[in-house]
């Protein structure tokens, strides 16, 4: 129960809540998230089951368990989870002819020039989740955060997210991810 519950907060987090954690693991998707989510299997994500996963997700990555969370337990968090995506496609790849870098040859100073960006983006949300300034979230403010999230993806209002609403939502978040990908390498 706890493996399923860790992994629906998990999935909360990629799926439905923080955009810098999900644009600085470079996920692509894969797997049904909601499905982990919704710990009923209902069919649905209600609000509370995004609040619970969010919560989980909190105490995941509150490394020394202070309440708190700050930019360096969520990027080593990140770290940890990029750590182990990269891990699952070595060991997705060995043995079978594959590309030994998912997404072809990349251009070093373009990826550092990109990593700058995103942690400058990165710093920016965090600031934008820390409603009290103090460098530091609370379950409080990043509980906030995810019901927002989920409040935008819950476009009828009636507390729960359908399988129809977040298929718009991912069909939306794909779309987003086209114009950013077309856009020049100096943007």
């Amino acid at each position: 129960m706890k493996k399923l519950v860790l992994a629906a907060a998990s999935a909360l987090t990629i799926a439905l809540a923080v955009p810098m954690i999900a644009q600085a693991h470079g996920h692509r998707g894969g797997g049904d998230h909601m499905a982990k989510i919704d710990t009923n299997a209902d069919g649905v994500v209600t609000r509370a089951e995004s609040e619970a996963a969010a919560q989980v997700m909190f105490a995941e990555m509150d490394a020394n368990t202070d309440g708190f969370l700050t930019q360096d337990e969520m990027k080593a968090h990140r770290d940890a989870r990029r750590d182990d995506m990269k891990a699952k496609w070595d060991e997705k790849k060995d043995g079978k002819d594959m590309p030994a870098k998912p997404r072809g040859e990349r251009d070093p100073a373009k990826m550092e020039a990109r990593k700058d960006k995103m942690a400058a983006k990165g710093a920016e949300r965090f600031a934008a989740m820390d409603t009290n300034a103090d460098a530091r979230l609370s379950l409080v403010e990043f509980t906030a955060q995810h019901l927002e999230q989920f409040s935008k993806v819950d476009t009828n209002g009636d507390g729960s997210i359908s399988a129809e609403e977040h298929e718009a939502q991912r069909a939306a978040m794909k779309e987003s991810r086209g114009k950013w990908r077309d856009k020049p390498a100096e943007q």
